[in-house]
Formats: structure tokens, sequence, C-alpha cells
């Protein structure tokens, strides 16, 4: 019977630190920016219109773009506007190739360029965009009534805080 009590008691505990820390994990995800995947269900692939695509997206500061592609074919490269409308990819700023599913993080407020080597930007393989910092939230109508400014929150949750909430609330059902 003490084996039965101490295996409950172990999976309450176990319970009561993994809830917290994977709802922790989501606030720290959302709070960092989200993972946009480039050209939707297509990815990153040749004579597909890019520029029409990233016109229905919005990108802000700590926004992922997600590229998905045949790394045996394609790449994916960060260059300058003037290679990006020359289709140069000798001259490029970063290569962001490494298996075929990579991430880039959006971390300045600024244009970027992308573009595929092996002559197929010359294939529409290419792609700019926009970065900008998150609009504020809008305020509540309470809020408006009072005329109290909005609450701001932190654009960004460090990794610590996040633990330390997942650890105080795994505590209280101890």
């Amino acid at each position: 019977m003490e084996g039965v009590a101490s295996g409950v008691m172990a999976r309450k505990v176990v319970g009561a630190v993994w809830l917290p820390l994977v709802f922790g994990s989501l606030l720290l995800t959302s709070a960092l920016g989200d993972r946009i995947k480039v050209g939707g269900n297509v990815g990153w692939t040749p004579n597909v219109n890019y520029t029409e695509w990233a016109a229905k997206q919005h990108f802000y500061v700590g926004d992922w773009l997600y590229f998905v592609f045949d790394k045996h074919y394609y790449s994916v490269l960060e260059v300058n506007s003037s290679n990006y409308e020359t289709c140069n990819d000798r001259e490029f700023i970063t290569n962001i190739t490494r298996g075929g599913r990579d991430v880039f993080q959006l971390n300045e407020t600024r244009p970027y360029y992308f573009l595929s080597s092996g002559g197929y930007c010359w294939s529409q393989m290419k792609m700019a965009i926009n970065v900008e910092h998150h609009p504020p939230p809008a305020p509540s109508p309470s809020q408006s009534k009072n005329h109290s400014p909005p609450l701001m929150f932190p654009q960004t949750v460090s990794l610590s805080v996040v633990l330390a909430m997942a650890l105080s609330a795994a505590f209280m059902f101890l």
C-alpha cells in the first residue's frame, strides 16, 4: 500500500511541475514573437509570388520566419536591396540555409531582403519585407471611459521569469 501511495504522490508532483512549465513555455513563445511560414502551405519554392504573399502579412520585431524548402536545390540568403533587385547571390549578408526547415528571427525594424541562389531568384524565389514594432494594445472600454492610460505589457519575458512563475505555481499544488 505504501508503494501505491508514493506512486500517486509522485504523479501529483510531476503533474504539478509539468503543467506550469507547459503553460510558461506557451507564454514565453507568444511573448517572443510568432513563427511565420514563408509562402504559407506552399513554402519556399519557385514560381510563387512572394511579394504578393508578404503584402498580406504583418512582420513584427521578434517574429521568426520559417523557411521550408528542398535544401538540395534551393537556399535562403539575406541580401541588401540592390542585390535583391539584381538577383545577385554572391554578396549576401547571411546564409540562412541549414537543413531545409530553417528559421530567421527579425530583430530590427527595417526592410529585409531574401533570395534563393543558383538562379532561382529569377523564378521569383525572392522576398522583401518591412518589419515594424508591435502596435500598442487597444484600451479596454473601461479604460477609455476613465481616460486612464492603457496597461503596457513587456514584449519579451525572460526565461527566468517564466521558470519562476512555473515553480511558484508548482509549489501551490504540493
